[in-house]
């Protein structure tokens, strides 16, 4: 969907009905020549189905830029947008309150939800695949993907290794602080 935006006295109006959609059979080279064209690039489009219930936690983007992932709460869900076709792909209901998330591919395949009741959740393309707890509640969650891991710090002075090549968990990381906040 694409909207057209006017400023008549300093305030501007959106006209969510007036633009025309780009055709997708169109050449490569036509879509580039329109890149050039005014009116085709002050245009906005609209992501639709982008709302929760109650509000939305956070929100990240897949390292291919083709879908973005946003956790909301009451009820605590994951949803997937597909960017190319401006449309919600899918959405998850959760048991627990997701407190971040992280994903574990290039497009929407593999993610891992941190939830508030102290569980981590891996879930891929077809639903819930796996759960597993950590030792105290985590506050931040964060993946490296040369060593498969991923790592949770939160309410102890340790950061907690999770091996997804070996699927168990690693020797976790000592800290000095008695407890780990991050964002």
């Amino acid at each position: 969907m694409s909207m057209r935006v006017s400023a008549s006295d300093g305030v501007k109006v959106y006209n969510i009905c007036s633009g025309k959609a780009v055709p997708q059979w169109l050449s490569e080279s036509k879509k580039k020549s329109l890149k050039k064209n005014e009116e085709y690039r002050r245009r906005l489009e609209l992501l639709q189905d982008l709302k929760f219930p109650a509000a939305c936690q956070r929100i990240k983007v897949t390292p291919d830029q083709q879908y973005i992932f946003a956790t909301g709460y009451h009820p605590p869900q994951a949803k997937v947008y597909d960017l190319a076709n401006l449309a919600l792909k899918f959405d998850r209901h959760l048991d627990s309150e997701v407190v971040d998330f992280q994903i574990l591919s290039e497009d929407y395949s593999k993610a891992a939800f941190l939830c508030a009741d102290r569980t981590v959740c891996f879930h891929a393309r077809f639903g819930s695949y796996h759960k597993t707890r950590v030792p105290r509640a985590g506050r931040d969650l964060a993946y490296c993907p040369f060593t498969a891991e991923l790592l949770v710090a939160g309410s102890a002075p340790e950061v907690w290794r999770i091996s997804l090549a070996e699927g168990r968990y690693m020797t976790p990381l000592p800290c000095r602080s008695p407890a780990i906040n991050a964002t």
